[in-house]
């Protein structure tokens, strides 16, 4: 009896079971090639630039903006219905969305970077999996880029007299120019966040990944539920 409570006392309990082998593997190459990818570039990458970046995809500056935008453009007008409130749908959608994901995976952070620098939003954003910077800049960016055609109409209609007179100053009255370089711009931004987590050592490549397409996908499903055409 004394040598079998001996050789039950030394099984492992259940709580100690290691990932499944695939899961550890591809945990372990997401580790390594986000290790070099911040080891190569940290050092050259301007840390002022990463951290603006940072601020400025932040929840706690983006929402209070596009809210202030939204009541501060006029009801009729197409930027207010179709860029501004879905805007601010997806990003409660957002935070639902990653807060779960977060809250259930629980991913730390990468250990190698220095992470006392960041304010967290809220208590799970010190788990890593998935990024939401990288789900919110990418909604915006997929947002704007599904809502061009109502842009452009918005540039060109005469309730918004500053927006037409940057238009002809600049881009000299071609109001479908305007709104793809602002487009491509604002695609540039976000994609140049997602990149900037990793190079921060904020993320994991797979993170930031993962986010990018949740944000993708959250644009989208926000436009169907108001019932908006996605077509470009």
């Amino acid at each position: 009896m004394a040598k079998k409570k001996t050789t039950m006392a030394k099984k492992p309990p259940k709580s100690t079971t290691t990932s499944p082998p695939l899961l550890r593997r591809i945990l372990t190459l997401d580790d390594t090639i986000s290790r070099y990818i911040h080891t190569i570039t940290s050092p050259h990458a301007p840390k002022s630039l990463l951290r603006f970046l940072e601020h400025l995809a932040d929840f706690r500056l983006f929402f209070p903006v596009t809210l202030s935008l939204f009541f501060a453009t006029p009801s009729h007008s197409p930027l207010r219905s179709h860029l501004f409130l879905p805007l601010l749908l997806c990003s409660f959608l957002d935070l639902i969305f990653t807060g779960f994901l977060k809250f259930l995976i629980r991913r730390s952070r990468p250990s190698y970077a220095i992470h006392g620098d960041y304010n967290a939003v809220v208590p799970v954003d010190k788990f890593s999996f998935p990024s939401g910077h990288s789900s919110r800049v990418c909604f915006i960016a997929s947002i704007f880029l599904f809502s061009k055609a109502r842009i452009v109409e918005a540039v060109a209609d005469r309730i918004h007299p500053r927006l037409d007179l940057l238009v002809h100053n600049w881009i000299g009255g071609d109001e479908v120019l305007a709104v793809n370089l602002l487009v491509a711009a604002v695609w540039f931004w976000a994609l140049t966040t997602v990149i900037s987590r990793v190079v921060l050592g904020r993320h994991y490549v797979l993170d930031v990944s993962f986010g990018a397409c949740l944000g993708f996908l959250e644009a989208l499903f926000t436009l169907h539920f108001l019932n908006f055409s996605v077509l470009i």
